[in-house]
């Protein structure tokens, strides 16, 4: 079946997005032509993979939330689309394998570092610690790391921004490469280094808005935050 399905999901679940938000793209260029890599990026909505690979030059085989693949169908056309499943209730060695084969035959394999959405002060961004996970992959793998950071997806939570079409930016930062040397400690604040410093030249560049940082969904729907008080 080839790419044929990567493309499909991925028109699929832009069709709504490329009419309400105005996307921006940049440093697609820095992506390496060939050859395997992992691409880390930061997680602010489910609309996040699509966006990533709108206008990304090569494919890119994400490692997602089972339960997103145990959906009938939609599941299945993920699956064909080179998206392979993590359970991230226990140790999956299984997905491990699967991402060590799949970079093996030199693709690339999209990871969300860390381990679900993350917003303000739980953020990389926002100055919380990445988990040490993708370090020890990647120091594991030995391939370049392509650094990646979204923001404004998850303004697409409100249908009511649909109508003003806000802005969705996407900036690949350069290939950090191979370093068998480092501790693990040392990769994982080299990631969260390049995220950062490549955030901090999307906001010095787009002049990003403070309603345009991560927010979780239910701010975006103008409901309480998952465990704020509402009796006060």
């Amino acid at each position: 079946m080839g790419n044929f399905f990567y493309y499909f999901t991925r028109e699929l679940f832009l069709i709504l997005p490329r009419l309400g938000s105005r996307a921006h793209y940049d440093g697609m260029e820095l992506v390496p032509k060939t050859g395997p890599g992992l691409v880390v990026c930061n997680h602010i909505s489910h609309l996040d993979p699509p966006y990533m690979t709108a206008a990304f030059p090569r494919v890119i085989h994400f490692m997602a939330d089972k339960p997103l693949l145990e959906i009938p169908v939609l599941g299945k056309l993920m699956e064909w689309g080179h998206v392979f499943p993590i359970d991230r209730t226990k140790n999956d060695r299984g997905a491990i394998r699967t991402a060590m084969e799949r970079l093996k035959a030199g693709n690339l394999v999209g990871i969300f570092p860390e381990k679900g959405i993350r917003h303000g002060a739980t953020s990389v961004l926002g100055g919380a610690e990445l988990p040490i996970g993708t370090a020890a992959f990647w120091k594991m793998m030995d391939v370049p790391v392509i650094p990646m950071v979204i923001i404004g997806s998850d303004q697409m939570y409100a249908w009511k921004n649909y109508f003003r079409r806000p802005r969705v930016l996407v900036r690949v930062g350069k290939a950090l490469p191979p370093d068998r040397e480092g501790s693990k400690e040392e990769l994982r604040d080299r990631i969260a280094g390049a995220w950062r410093e490549i955030f901090e030249s999307m906001k010095k560049d787009y002049g990003i808005r403070p309603e345009e940082l991560p927010q979780s969904a239910q701010k975006r729907w103008g409901q309480p935050e998952p465990g704020e008080r509402t009796d006060e």
